[in-house]
């Protein structure tokens, strides 16, 4: 970590949008400057209105503020959860720390002499890994620390009683070992922290003793008496005691690291989701409580509370021990450090009134304005309302037309049928909610009564009967045949009709909302070039598997229906289904070459026929045939160039439609073009470091024939008749020419083209956009649309119909935002928004396991099938056919590009503090929650600045104010929108965000 640099606050702040800068200095003024600061301040503006970039401001003129004063500055970042903490921190870096501290206070030793060498540390913590400690034993890594500083405090020698305590739940002993010996080398635990440690023991055995209990030193030894020897599995009652141990030294651990921490400014992040730590009576307050108190000097640190609801609206009836009120005064209890006794009187008399209102409201005014400023010194709201001229804040509800068909409701009588005869529950929401229940739930009290039942033999004719009905499970010979299977839903049925049944499986990717040209294909369908994704929320967690499951299926079964009628969905059919764009030898030559030629990023094609300038931006666009054609007469001059000395009669060699590119690029610029492919490592570079999974690839080889050319020019044959327009498409949609544009562009940079650095991140996206059309179904869905071949020319088709250009500067332009790059060098700006795009475009396929509901030999019993997930996934970790894990954060980031998955469904996991707006602004509630700040906390994920409905505005409004030579066509279009409504929420065009109430 190297934060040692100032801040540039006119850099950070200049990120903000008015509002935003507003929100900053108040809050700001409020903790350091007024004479009356105040030590805590909460942040509650609207969901979607950028409360973490408010942070980043405030942390910027907090560090600007101290720096001069103060030796070493913490800012501390609490949130939920990792994947919230690896979304924000970017947003919050504003010091150039590159590596932040782990998110467990446990884990502090190691790196505290980092922290003393820094000017300025970012740390994140989270509070179910920092401060809720007792009875958990943690992650290995923890427990290793432990047992080193145990043995350090207590001299405890070499036991192993204590190496077997302190393993866990570690089952490989002597990998822990292992683990043990290299710790002193790799951990190098600081001194300070080491003593801290040993005194607080020492304090707690003290304590114990007086208080007449057995001493933790006493009781540590007898749980260590009980690891003598290497047990497996480890009896339940030793477990226990193990954990209770462990996790009370985590506690005395964790006090003891927050002790070595010194925080200026701790930011709480969604702190609703955590609220004991604002309870200095709760296990995890009572360890925050020395953060949030602490002082240093004539400083004492201040606490930036961040959240939208930060209170419940109101309680029901039947939430016992929740009341709204309470919460409120509890939260302002915190903020005023105690003090809430104005605020309280005011709010009774605001309270009385109200139930007294006359005539004269002046009495009630002057109430309501003095309770408005006694709040407004510890917190402040900013609300979207006014963005739009109906003031409906962007909102738009969707009604749901799903049908109810006469299956539907014979699935219905089954799902009840089987409920009462398993004496269960009553099951209509679990019917409304998701069709084929048995098949697609798990961990449900029906589904485990269920196979209790069958695996009783004398249920078997019972079983048979009830589990035979109409509706329980899903056909599996249909799938099996990509046969169509009926939603059996209403609310499916809706789904379907807007992300199946209008064609949206045969899109790649979301049309661009600034198309450079007319689109063509599939996407220049009307009702397509309007396609947003959908975000869904269910209440139970059947409904994300399933959506995934059938969702996919149907969109997958279409896809490979388009070229073979007769298909067979197994994993057999699957694996035969032999991707094409491969790199191998065969009849004495290297048969992949055009498609490395499809992968290369070409400086030459990317200047001489650029498709944002050739399609009439900021006019009528052009349409795909116009452009191209433009395309081809920019090249030709240089093309006859190239190709001035090759023969004119004679087989045509199709070496060209590779080696002119390389060729062309030789000609513009020789020295950079021979620096990229004169790197010796360059097969891996080109790859990002992944192996090539096809059994026998020749990668090397064909990278190997390419670097022959650019090293020593060989003579070719007769040039293809039509190789000028392959180059014009190639130029306007080949991956690797398309990414090195937008990411030139991007970086501020567009006429770096030929630099080596923008070129290798240019290649890795090609490289991923190769494993995306090598999907069985892609290469179905294409090859149905156009059967010729070759089909690496059909791909360039699909790119170019798919305005590919467009698509990558519009996401290139909002993932340098989001992942936090705007400040850093062009280099560093390439490679992480190319890093970005390989692991969207590279998302496992992720197989989902479902139960059959099996008949044979007159018996019943499931059989676990495997249904894929693409086109929609789950928020959650999944496992692929290869036993490779996607984390949710990968199943996140794939939903905020503009690649599948198009639907994303999720419980209330996905609701709070997470992004998903960059392609997405339609929001389904699958299950209506019984709160309405859950509505808000939903709409929010999508709901904010520069979303899709936004975009979307914003070029419908603004495109004709681009200029061709801007560097990046999205920071025109906005400043062009700001200028004349400065929050950026443009309130009339084509997107908003719409609701669909499924209930």
């Amino acid at each position: 970590m190297s934060g040692d640099r100032r801040p540039d606050l006119d850099q950070v702040l200049g990120r903000l949008k008015d509002f935003q800068r507003d929100s900053a200095a108040y809050a700001f003024r409020r903790l350091y400057r007024d004479p009356d600061t105040t030590h805590r301040f909460l942040i509650a503006d609207e969901v979607g209105l950028g409360k973490t970039l408010v942070a980043s401001g405030i942390a910027a003129m907090a560090i600007d503020h101290l720096w001069e004063t103060t030796e070493r500055i913490d800012v501390l970042y609490i949130c939920s959860n990792s994947d919230i903490a690896r979304q924000n921190l970017r947003r919050l870096n504003i010091a150039g720390q590159e590596v932040a501290p782990p998110d467990r206070i446990t884990l502090l030793p190691r790196h505290v002499r980092q922290l003393q060498g820094n000017k300025v540390n970012l740390i994140p913590l989270t509070p179910g890994t920092s401060f809720v400690l007792r009875s958990h034993e943690g992650r290995w890594e923890e427990r290793v620390l432990l047992y080193w500083m145990i043995r350090e405090s207590w001299s405890l020698g070499n036991r192993a009683s204590a190496k077997n305590l302190f393993q866990g739940w570690v089952t490989d002993a002597a990998w822990f070992r292992e683990r043990l010996s290299a710790a002193p080398s790799e951990y190098q635990i600081d001194d300070a922290l080491m003593a801290k440690f040993a005194h607080s023991l020492e304090l707690r055995v003290k304590s114990d003793r007086a208080e007449g209990r057995s001493d933790l030193r006493t009781r540590f030894d007898e749980v260590a008496d009980r690891f003598r020897r290497t047990r497996n599995p480890v009896p339940a009652k030793d477990r226990a005691l193990r954990a209770k141990m462990i996790g009370e030294l985590r506690g005395i651990l964790a006090a003891s690291c927050l002790e070595a921490l010194e925080p200026d400014l701790i930011i709480l992040d969604e702190f609703q989701r955590f609220k004991d730590l604002l309870d200095p009576h709760k296990e995890a307050g009572g360890l925050a409580r020395g953060l949030f108190e602490y002082q240093h000097e004539a400083s004492r640190a201040r606490v930036l509370l961040l959240s939208a609801t930060p209170y419940k609206m109101y309680t029901l009836a039947h939430e016992e021990g929740e009341n709204h009120y309470r919460d409120f005064i509890d939260t302002l209890r915190f903020l005023t450090d105690g003090d809430t006794t104005r605020a309280e009187g005011l709010l009774e008399d605001y309270r009385d009134g109200l139930l007294r209102l006359s005539a004269d409201k002046g009495p009630l005014e002057n109430t309501r304005d003095a309770l408005e400023v006694e709040l407004r010194r510890v917190m402040i709201r900013t609300e979207r309302l006014a963005a739009s001229e109906d003031r409906d804040g962007m909102l738009l509800e969707v009604s749901s037309h799903g049908t109810l068909h006469s299956s539907d409701l014979r699935a219905y009588l089954s799902v009840q049928r089987l409920a009462r005869w398993l004496e269960q529950p009553e099951a209509t929401e679990y019917w409304k909610s998701s069709p084929y229940l048995v098949s697609f739930m798990e961990s449900y009290k029906l589904k485990e009564e269920t196979r209790r039942w069958l695996a009783d033999p004398k249920w078997t004719a019972e079983a048979q009967q009830v589990l035979g009905a109409e509706g329980l499970g899903l056909p599996w010979q249909r799938v099996e045949s990509y046969d169509d299977v009926d939603p059996a839903n209403p609310r499916l049925r809706t789904l379907f009709a807007d992300m199946i049944e209008n064609g949206a499986w045969r899109l790649l990717w979301i049309p661009p909302a600034l198309p450079y040209y007319e689109s063509a294909g599939a996407y220049a369908d009307p009702a397509l070039r309007k396609l947003t994704k959908r975000l869904v929320f269910g209440s139970w967690i059947v409904v994300p598997k399933m959506l995934t499951c059938l969702l996919s299926y149907e969109a997958e079964r279409r896809m490979i229906r388009m070229l073979e009628t007769s298909a067979v969905n197994t994993p057999e059919a699957r694996r035969a289904r032999r991707p094409l764009l491969t790199f191998t030898f065969s009849q004495g030559r290297l048969t992949g070459m055009p498609v490395l030629g499809m992968l290369y990023p070409s400086s030459a094609l990317a200047r001489f026929a650029d498709p944002r300038e050739l399609g009439g931006l900021g006019g009528v666009p052009a349409s795909r045939e116009e452009v191209v054609a433009r395309a081809q007469a920019a090249i030709a001059g240089e093309l006859r160039q190239v190709t001035a000395g090759a023969p004119t009669t004679g087989p045509e060699d199709e070496a060209w439609y590779w080696a002119a590119p390389i060729l062309l690029d030789l000609r513009l610029d020789p020295a950079g073009t021979r620096q990229w492919l004169a790197q010796r490592s360059l097969p891996t570079l080109w790859t990002g470091g992944e192996q090539d999974e096809e059994e026998g690839s020749r990668w090397a080889d064909h990278v190997a024939e390419a670097q022959q050319l650019a090293a020593s020019p060989r003579a070719l044959g007769r040039p293809p008749a039509d190789l000028a327009e392959v180059l014009a498409e190639m130029a306007i949609g080949g991956p690797g020419t398309c990414a090195l544009r937008a990411l030139a562009r991007t970086t501020g940079s567009p006429s770096a083209v030929g630099e080596t650095w923008v070129r290798q991140a240019a290649a890795t996206v090609a490289w991923a956009f190769r494993s995306l059309f090598n999907l069985p179904e892609v290469t179905a869905l294409i090859r149905g649309a156009n059967h010729a071949e070759p089909y690496w020319r059909r791909v360039v088709e699909h790119c170019a119909d798919g305005n590919l250009q467009a698509v990558l500067d519009e996401y290139a332009h909002m993932l340098r935002e989001a992942l936090g790059l705007q400040t850093q060098p062009p280099q560093r700006i390439a490679e992480g928004i190319a890093a970005a795009i390989v692991r969207a475009l590279s998302i496992r396929t992720p197989t989902l396991r479902i139960d059959e509901i099996h008949h044979a030999h007159g018996r019943i019993s499931f059989e676990r099938q495997g249904m894929r997930g693409r086109f929609a996934l789950r928020f959650q970790s999944e496992e692929s056919d290869a036993g490779r894990t996607t984390r949710p954060e990968q199943v996140r980031e794939a939903f905020n590009s503009p690649f599948w998955p198009f639907v994303l469904a999720t419980t209330s996991v996905g609701q709070e503090g997470l992004d998903f707006h960059q392609y997405c602004h339609a929001v389904v509630h699958w299950n209506l929650p019984s709160n309405p700040v859950d509505l808000e906390q939903r709409e929010g994920r999508v709901h904010r600045y520069k979303g899709h409905a936004i975009r979307k505005n914003v070029a419908q409004g603004f495109r004709d104010k681009v200029l061709y030579g801007a560097e990046d066509p999205w920071e025109e279009l906005f400043r062009a929108a700001e200028a004349v409504r400065p929050v950026g929420l443009s309130a009339q065009g084509p997107g908003k965000v719409d609701v669909t109430m499924s209930n």
